[in-house]
């Protein structure tokens, strides 16, 4: 009894393997071609584009406030104005980061550049420039807040999906 027992959940769970297998290979001509599954990105499910939201100065300047534009005033009366910026995580590991400011009247594009690498909640930036702007940044949802440099001065900047 018990073999017999033993043959009929054999049976069941090789049907129920084979039944399973044949729901799942349908004839959609949209369907990838069967192959290994790549291993995924080190961005996880963070790469896209970011929109600059905020800065806050963490250093030391005068002016600031919330949102887009926003001026911050250093020791000799000089402003520095963010009015916009992107920051692109691509799939691949890298990042490109661009933002639009104006600073004693002339229009500057400051950019970052290079490779990112994401463990849990953090993202780490390892630029290929010279004088980084990006170095660690954490990860909330839609919401990156990222550690910068912009002149040498310390800022942390709010970037939205």
């Amino acid at each position: 009894m018990r073999s017999t027992l033993r043959t009929a959940t054999r049976l069941f769970l090789t049907l129920a393997v084979v039944g399973a297998t044949a729901c799942g290979s349908g004839d959609d001509a949209t369907a990838p071609s069967p192959g290994p599954e790549p291993a995924p990105p080190p961005s996880g499910a963070i790469s896209g584009s970011y929109a600059l939201k905020q800065v806050r100065t963490l250093g030391n300047l005068g002016g600031g406030g919330s949102g887009l534009p926003v001026t911050f005033i250093d020791g000799s009366g000089d402003h520095l104005v963010f009015s916009s910026g992107t920051l692109v995580l691509g799939s691949d590991g890298t990042f490109d980061m661009k933002v639009q400011v104006t600073f004693k009247g002339s229009s500057a594009e400051l950019t970052d550049y290079g490779t990112y690498s994401v463990a849990g909640g953090s993202i780490d930036f390892d630029s290929q420039k010279p004088t980084p702007r990006l170095s660690t940044a954490t990860v909330s949802g839609n919401k990156i807040t990222a550690n910068s440099q912009f002149g040498g001065i310390p800022f942390e900047i709010d970037l939205e999906r």
